[in-house]
């Protein structure tokens, strides 16, 4: 499991006020919370964070929160927790980080969560202008913290129209428990559009043809059948 370190501040106010002042002040409200601890109050750096969730923290990621009483981060008084990321909120107009849950974790005990899914292989599948159709993006698994992988990786270089690959056929190790369906679908190679239209636009000259044949054969017959 990746592991990635991130530096904070404990803080004491709360409330929608608050949370707008440290919002103006270039800092993210976040809670971190447990199983079998109180919620925790904390802030972030907004560009630091956002830095870090560029370079990836979906739940095949381990974070390690540094947390400062005040905004000397060489404090020495300072609280560590080993948490994961669970939800992030962003203002839906200007993408701003609005505020971040955090689960604090043990790395004795199993945790669910969620894995990405990359597709590799691409460029060497068949040249045969099949679409690939990434159905399932994410993998809910149930582990130790440290036997969770930071991705899954599905190989699509042999997949040909019409193949597909389920959870069902994702080879994890016999430590890692995979939740989601089995039959789920998480990638399928269809065909191209173009031909589909091709088809279609065929099918429907030849019916286009077998009217105007059966019109043919009733003007000659006039509308009569043969005795």
């Amino acid at each position: 499991m990746r592991q990635v370190i991130i530096r904070g501040e404990l803080r004491q106010q709360t409330g929608k006020g608050a949370a707008r002042r440290m919002r103006a002040g270039g800092r993210v409200p976040a809670v971190v919370y447990g199983k079998s601890e109180d919620t925790t109050n904390i802030s972030l750096n907004e560009r630091d964070f956002h830095k870090a969730m560029q370079a990836g923290l979906g739940g095949g990621t381990l974070i390690r929160l540094i947390l400062s009483k005040d905004s000397d981060m060489e404090d020495a008084d300072q609280v560590e927790k080993t948490a994961i990321l669970k939800e992030v909120q962003s203002d839906v107009l200007r993408g701003d980080v609005i505020h971040a849950d955090f689960q604090a974790i043990s790395l004795d005990e199993p945790i669910t969560t969620r894995v990405p899914i990359m597709l590799v292989g691409e460029e060497n599948r068949p040249s045969d202008e099949g679409i690939i159709q990434h159905m399932i993006w994410e993998l809910e698994v149930h582990a130790l913290p440290m036997d969770i992988p930071e991705r899954v990786e599905v190989d699509i270089s042999k997949m040909e129209i019409g193949d597909s690959i389920k959870v069902s056929d994702i080879e994890l190790s016999e430590d890692v428990q995979i939740n989601t369906a089995e039959d789920d679908v998480i990638v399928l190679i269809t065909v191209p559009e173009i031909a589909v239209e091709e088809e279609e636009e065929v099918e429907e000259v030849e019916l286009e043809t077998e009217g105007e044949e059966g019109a043919k054969h009733h003007a000659d017959t006039g509308g009569h059948g043969t005795e």
